[in-house]
C-alpha cells in the first residue's frame, strides 16, 4: 500500500474531503501532519504488533559487529548462524552485538520502517490493510489536534483492527459422524 492511499483513506474518516479532491497535496501542512502521524504508526505497529524481520550476512571483526552493517534499523537481533548454518551465541549491546566466532555470519534480526514519504509504499506487514493504518493515523492526528475524544474513537477502532490481524487463523475440524 501506498502511503498517499493511507492519508486519502484518513482524509475521509476526518471527513476533509476538500483535500481529497486536491492535486498536489505535498506541500500542504495537514498532509505532511498526516504523513508524520502515518510514519509514527508504521512505527508502533513494527514494534508492538506485527514485527518485521528480516536476514543479512554481516563480518564480525574482534568478535563482534556493528548495527550500521546491517541495512536497516536494528530493533532486536533474533538469531546470528554461521555460513554452515549453526547457531552463534550472541549479546546485544547499544552499538554493537558480540559474537562468538569471526568471520562472515547470517543474521535473522527485527527492524523498524524507515520514513516513508507521501509517494511511496509502506513498509508493513500485509495484514494491516489500508482502513487500519488510516484509523491509527487519525487516532494520531487527533491526539495532536487536540481532539481528545475522536482521538480515542480511532485508536479503539485502530486497537480492534490489529487484533484481528495479529489473531492467528485456525481451521476448524469437525469429528467424522456416521450416518444411522
Amino acid at each position: 500500500m501506498k502511503l498517499e492511499e493511507v492519508i486519502n483513506a484518513s482524509l475521509t474518516y476526518l471527513n476533509e474531503t476538500d483535500y481529497v479532491e486536491g492535486a498536489d497535496r505535498t506541500d500542504n501542512d495537514k498532509v505532511k501532519l498526516l504523513a508524520r502521524c502515518a510514519n509514527i504508526m508504521l512505527t508502533e505497529i513494527a514494534q508492538e504488533y506485527l514485527p518485521l524481520t528480516d536476514e543479512c550476512e554481516v563480518t564480525a571483526k574482534n568478535g563482534a559487529f556493528c548495527y550500521e552493517d546491517i541495512p536497516r534499523k536494528v530493533c532486536r537481533i533474533i538469531s546470528v548462524k554461521d555460513v554452515d548454518g549453526n547457531k552463534i551465541n550472541f549479546r546485544q549491546r547499544s552499538f554493537s552485538c558480540k559474537v562468538t566466532k569471526v568471520g562472515l555470519l547470517k543474521v535473522e534480526y527485527r527492524y523498524l520502517p524507515a520514513e516513508t514519504a507521501v509517494g511511496e509504499v509502506c513498509d508493513v506487514d500485509p495484514a494491516v490493510s489500508v482502513k487500519t493504518l488510516a484509523l491509527g493515523v487519525c487516532a494520531e492526528y487527533c491526539m495532536i489536534s487536540g481532539m481528545y475524544e475522536q482521538s480515542e474513537g480511532f485508536a479503539e477502532r485502530f486497537r480492534q483492527d490489529m487484533r484481528a490481524a495479529v489473531r492467528p487463523v485456525r481451521s476448524v475440524t469437525l469429528k467424522k459422524r456416521g450416518w444411522y
